[in-house]
């Protein structure tokens, strides 16, 4: 076996499992979009994948998955062998979400303390250059970040969600 069709053979494993995971069959699966986004743990421990469905799907298909699992846009799907009991999952759930509070910054321009318009974990805030303001945390899912930051997009509410305040 050459090694093209390793690759290939590789590839439509992939698809396989990830059609499977999808509830899709492959040809429903050929007619979208999409990317896989890890989701880890702050150790870098990934425990779930996340599919993307880029805009343009069909209806039926993006209807057939509206009922399975979410965070933010991704679609979760386990990796293979994951334990998938109701102490497993709320552990799992609890791994995909994260603190975000409002964040002051210094704007030398003005001289004076403003609001950010995006939410930030700490360690977010401190990549801004503002601080946290006390008392506005709010449990958000990991999704909800942008993507490879420790903020959220601006103008992010997070009304809704039913994550403890700090």
């Amino acid at each position: 076996m050459s090694s093209k069709q390793l690759e290939d053979e590789c590839d439509r494993e992939e698809a396989e499992a990830i059609a499977a995971a999808l509830d899709l069959t492959l040809d429903e699966l050929n007619q979208i979009e999409y990317t896989i986004n890890e989701i880890a743990n702050d150790d870098g421990l990934v425990y779930a994948y996340g599919v993307e469905i880029k805009e343009g799907a069909p209806q039926h298909i993006v209807d057939r998955l509206a009922p399975l699992p979410r965070r933010g846009n991704l679609v979760l799907i386990h990796v293979r062998g994951y334990a998938h009991d109701a102490d497993q999952e709320e552990m799992q759930i609890e791994m995909a979400r994260t603190t975000v509070y409002k964040v002051k910054l210094y704007n030398i321009a003005t001289d004076e303390v403003v609001i950010s318009r995006r939410m930030a974990t700490y360690e977010g805030a401190a990549k801004m250059g503002g601080w946290t303001v006390e008392g506005t945390g709010h449990v958000i899912d990991l999704a909800d970040l942008e993507p490879g930051e420790e903020w959220t997009a601006r103008d992010f509410d997070p009304a809704g969600y039913e994550g403890d305040q700090d």
